[in-house]
């Protein structure tokens, strides 16, 4: 017996039990582990013990990964992979893993709208049917109140007939559609149908992708960050206290999606100018151009040619066949894509928060509109908000930042609303199935 344990190959550490006890249970560190994964029973079910170990360490050091690729920061070592191998080594697991709980409300509310969901077996389902109109009735409006009832809504006894869309529940329905990227218009609609007909397991399957999300940010809350929620349309900014500043965004299309990521705000740019990308150029400026021959003129573009000194009008160029590493810049000014403001951000992808002359979008419920960056609907305020004086600069200047300001670039379909109520939206770039 002695030569057979010596004979065999050691054991590898992809296979050793971790997070399960001699009594084939989950340790203390697994259950931990479990809470923040938070796998789907029924797969884990038809996994051996050894297989649930070995898919509990994969999966964490995936979200180890996909938490680098995220931070366009360097990560304090308990935040990366050397932190966990080191937890490993030392038998620290459970410590560990408490540093790893983030310490967010949004997470904290968003995890017990998922335990409560577990404990619901039966919703009030709406019946089929049309659209319905404020003041119209119709069979499902007393399916509809008891619905929103279920979901925390308090709602005013009706005045007149209970099976009419009376003004307090088609207001609480343009809420529900603003949120969810809808027109506003409080009325009953099949796409409100759908989304207040979603079974328990639906919803908690989406919540399980969105806390998932939240690992990805550092751990510990900093005292003051920006959160972008890019399916939301919105930018908020909080401090110690909770938020403090919130405002309508415009995000990237679908086809040029605005990228997950967590970075810093290193500098404020007055009256910037703009110098597109070559996607840019060749999917939108160019086809422009060739349609308009005066477009980049009136609009206030330079051309830029290699080895050429000095900006070149726009009307000396063959825009059928434009010159090789050639560059646009759109001087600063009133039509300037980028606005008054620019802020700066640490990121390999050229993304930035900024104003735009245009504010006529943000009436839109739908704002997936950009290249991939983010436009502000509330430019100034947020300049205000970071601690600088509105400038009255006519040039180009960069004012350095007081101190970096974290800025979370988040995909969130599904958070807790100030109400302390569940709310989603489309997952715009169709992500939750990828998780």
């Amino acid at each position: 017996m002695l030569l057979l344990l010596v004979l065999m190959p050691p054991l590898q550490a992809a296979e050793r039990i971790w997070w399960h006890n001699e009594n084939n249970e989950l340790n203390e560190a697994g259950q931990m582990l479990t809470e923040l994964l938070l796998p789907d029973p029924a797969a884990m079910n038809d996994l051996s013990l050894a297989e649930r170990d070995a898919w509990l360490s994969r999966e964490w050091r995936r979200v180890l990964a996909q938490r680098a690729r995220f931070a366009q920061y360097p990560l304090a070592p308990d935040q990366a992979e050397a932190g966990f191998e080191q937890a490993l080594h030392s038998g620290e697991l459970s410590a560990y893993l408490r540093r790893q709980l983030p310490d967010y409300p949004g997470y904290r509310q968003l995890k017990q709208h998922y335990q409560a969901l577990s404990q619901i077996k039966h919703i009030t389902p709406l019946p089929p049917g049309g659209e319905v109109r404020p003041g119209e009735r119709d069979r499902a409006i007393p399916a509809l109140r008891q619905r929103l009832t279920e979901l925390g809504y308090s709602l005013k006894a009706p005045r007149g007939r209970a099976d009419a869309l009376d003004r307090n529940l088609s207001d609480i329905l343009k809420g529900l559609q603003q949120a969810n990227g809808l027109a506003p218009n409080g009325r009953l609609t099949a796409d409100i149908r759908t989304m207040l007909n979603r079974s328990p397991a639906e919803l908690r399957q989406e919540l399980r992708h969105n806390l998932r999300r939240w690992l990805l940010l550092p751990p510990a809350a900093p005292d003051q960050y920006l959160l972008v929620n890019i399916p939301a349309y919105r930018l908020t900014l909080f401090n110690s206290t909770g938020p403090t500043l919130s405002m309508k965004v415009i995000v990237g299309r679908p086809d040029w999606p605005t990228p997950e990521l967590g970075t810093h705000i290193r500098a404020l740019k007055v009256n910037p100018d703009w110098t597109p990308t070559a996607n840019i150029i060749r999917e939108d400026l160019l086809p422009a151009q060739r349609r308009d021959r005066g477009f980049l003129s009136r609009h206030g573009f330079g051309v830029w040619l290699p080895g050429v000194a000095g900006r070149q009008d726009p009307g000396t160029i063959d825009w059928q066949q434009p010159p090789a590493g050639m560059r646009l810049v759109q001087a600063p000014g009133p039509d300037n894509a980028l606005g008054r403001f620019k802020f700066e951000m640490n990121n390999p992808f050229d993304i930035y928060l900024h104003d735009t002359p245009d504010k006529r979008p943000f009436a839109e419920a739908q704002r997936a509109l950009s290249h991939g960056c983010v436009r502000l609907a509330e430019s100034d305020q947020l300049v205000q908000n970071l601690g600088w004086s509105l400038p009255e600069y006519k040039q180009t200047r960069i004012l350095p930042a007081h101190r970096k300001i974290p800025v979370f670039l988040v995909y969130f379909t599904a958070w807790v609303d100030e109400g302390g109520r569940l709310v989603t939206s489309p997952d715009i770039y169709n992500k939750n199935g990828m998780s």
